[in-house]
């Protein structure tokens, strides 16, 4: 068993150091691949730095398991220390230079989720949590906002991978922007959660997901006060399997009627 603190000191140093990796990019080496297809892309930055984060993280933690974006490394969620990487969230924000991306590395223990930290390199924001310590950023206690919906912004994904589920989107954005002070895409999954967990946005909502895109982030902003959900209402699942999701404060998640039966 690994001290908590021990645990949480390296993966924000390690997080940062990524970080480092990412913005150091230049433009003449960012050649973005597909993957499954034209708006799924991988970069040799994401093969790099997940590379840099597991090599570093099995040296100081050898008995612990990966779940990994890039590659085949996906092992057993419910070991006893699992990482779950994410080594750019908003990869095609990268390629495209628009510095919007992240570092997401979440910590497993037993199958449940224990410590995540994300990382924004362009804004030097260090989000980080552990199971029963609270959420911090950059060292500083946060929480989710207590303001009504009325008054928050709205963070979507649009689920770009899967174009199927564009219309229930655009259903669900129609119904919960009235209702609030204005909506934001910014195409990271894990900053958003973060933006809720700080207070700066009151909800979250994306019809798909991966576990590595929420690992992180869903201790940040439960340790924040917050609560994250499938849009059936039900706990995200934990063993790999994708997922929609609604994220926020309590007052904005009911407010925004997202898990109301109109969308069961």
């Amino acid at each position: 068993m690994y001290g908590e603190q021990e645990l949480l000191r390296a993966m924000e140093e390690i997080a940062k150091e990524c970080g480092a990796i990412i913005k150091g990019a230049k433009e003449e080496h960012v050649a973005a691949t597909e993957k499954t297809n034209f708006r799924d892309l991988v970069t040799s930055y994401d093969v790099k730095v997940q590379k840099y984060a597991v090599d570093e993280l099995k040296r100081r933690f050898p008995d612990a398991s990966f779940f990994c974006e890039e590659g085949d490394d996906r092992g057993n969620l419910s070991d006893e220390y699992v990482f779950v990487i994410d080594p750019i969230d908003g990869t095609a924000n990268f390629s495209r230079h628009m510095n919007i991306s992240c570092v997401s590395i979440g910590c497993f223990r037993l199958g449940r989720p224990y410590a995540g930290v994300v990382y924004d390199p362009y804004n030097d924001e260090l989000y980080s949590a552990v199971r029963g310590g609270g959420a911090r950023l950059n060292g500083r206690a946060i929480s989710v906002t207590d303001e009504a919906l009325e008054h928050t912004l709205v963070m979507i994904g649009t689920s770009p991978y899967n174009p199927e589920l564009f219309d229930r989107t655009m259903e669900k954005l129609g119904y919960v922007f009235p209702k609030c002070l204005d909506v934001r895409r910014r195409g990271a999954a894990a900053l958003d959660l973060c933006t809720v967990a700080a207070g700066r946005s009151g909800l979250f909502f994306e019809e798909i997901l991966a576990l590595w895109d929420y690992a992180a982030g869903l201790v940040i902003l439960e340790e924040a006060g917050g609560e994250a959900y499938t849009m059936e209402g039900d706990p995200l699942p934990l063993d790999g399997r994708k997922s929609n999701i609604v994220a926020g404060s309590p007052r904005c998640i009911e407010e925004s009627g997202l898990l109301s039966d109109r969308f069961k």
